[in-house]
């Protein structure tokens, strides 16, 4: 239960972004109606306010525990509540880092609130200054590397151990039902339910019905991009390059239940592909732009920590969004949904060959 609780976390940030397209879409019939963009941005000024705190409270949290990390008491005390003690105090040595890395956080998000600081950023990518929406897309992009750096600022270790993991059938109901409302947050995002009709909203996306051209191409992308991993990870290999073994427990941890059956890696391919390539390459790109969209998909796959894997999803990012470029959406899901499906049958042949289930 709580992992779809953790999942229904996101339903707030939709109503959000549907609050900041009507606040846009009064703002330009009528000016003079700025009510519903006050409530916005104070909304997303509480959101980064409350990030601070937190990031105040670990720093302080932390400085306070350094005096007091050698007591064996401590440590007892974590091994009587089921805690690993080395592993606890690890987690509680890096809460400086954590939080000094938040403030910084926090603050850039305070920054995108600003007019002036988005005409700034209106210099680099294609926002307006003056939208509501394009402001609340901004934050959102820096909750993305606060995402991150909650995993990247921790010991890998105890984010190794902690990382959270659900049975097979639990896991394939809990990435549908992510992905979907991903899919609900792109539409609702672009102004469905608020400035545009669904058509409209699906024009924007470019997710047009599959032609057999939009297929073929993703289809031919998704299997060279596949052969792309084998090689970057067989000279990897050859040149004595490891994965780290607690990137390798946590990308276990998050897929491995998905490897198991054939439903689990349709999951995978499918119901990621509808989600993440509506919100980064059909929503996001044409304001962000294929580099950028790019890192933030990959900053998403925290699973991956920094690793040869992370470099593989940056290039498979920069290729989705070739793909949106050159065709459409569509072609750039197909092509998510062939490399995943291809990645996940190749793991789920290994498992039965030499792992025997």
């Amino acid at each position: 239960m709580r992992y779809f609780l953790s999942i229904l976390f996101l339903l707030p940030f939709i109503f959000l972004l549907w609050l900041a397209n009507v606040a846009d879409k009064r703002r330009m019939a009528t000016p003079a109606k700025r009510k519903t963009g006050v409530l916005v941005y104070a909304c997303l000024a509480s959101l980064w306010v409350v990030v601070l705190a937190a990031a105040v409270f670990l720093l302080l949290m932390g400085a306070a525990y350094t005096r007091y990390a050698d007591i064996p008491l401590l440590t007892q005390h974590y091994a009587e509540q089921g805690l690993d003690p080395q592993s606890t105090v690890r987690a509680m040595q890096s809460l400086p880092r954590l939080g000094a890395g938040l403030t910084i956080l926090a603050l850039l998000g305070m920054l995108t609130l600003l007019p002036s600081a988005r005409r700034l950023i209106s210099r680099i990518i294609n926002i307006s200054p003056d939208s509501i929406v394009h402001a609340v897309a901004l934050s959102y992009t820096v909750l993305i590397l606060v995402n991150f750096w909650l995993v990247a600022g921790m010991d890998l270790g105890v984010v190794a151990e902690t990382f959270p993991t659900a049975p097979s059938g639990q896991m394939i109901v809990m990435i549908w039902f992510q992905n979907i409302l991903m899919v609900v947050m792109a539409l609702v995002g672009i102004g469905w339910l608020s400035r545009r009709d669904l058509r409209n909203v699906l024009h924007r996306l470019e997710a047009t019905w599959p032609q057999w051209r939009d297929v073929g191409a993703g289809v031919g992308m998704g299997g060279a991009l596949f052969l792309l991993y084998i090689a970057i990870n067989f000279l990897f290999f050859v040149n004595g390059y490891r994965l780290n073994p607690n990137i390798q427990r946590m990308i276990e941890r998050f897929s491995g239940p998905l490897m198991t059956s054939f439903p689990g890696v349709l999951t995978m391919g499918v119901a990621a592909a509808l989600g993440e390539e509506l919100v980064y390459r059909g929503a996001l790109q044409p304001r962000f732009g294929v580099f950028l969209t790019a890192l933030f998909f990959t900053l998403m796959h925290v699973q991956y920590g920094v690793s040869s894997a992370t470099l593989m999803v940056f290039i498979v990012g920069l290729a989705l969004g070739w793909m949106r470029q050159r065709r459409n959406t569509t072609t750039a899901i197909f092509t998510h949904a062939t490399y995943n499906i291809t990645m996940g049958l190749m793991f789920l042949l290994l498992r039965l060959v030499f792992g025997g289930g």
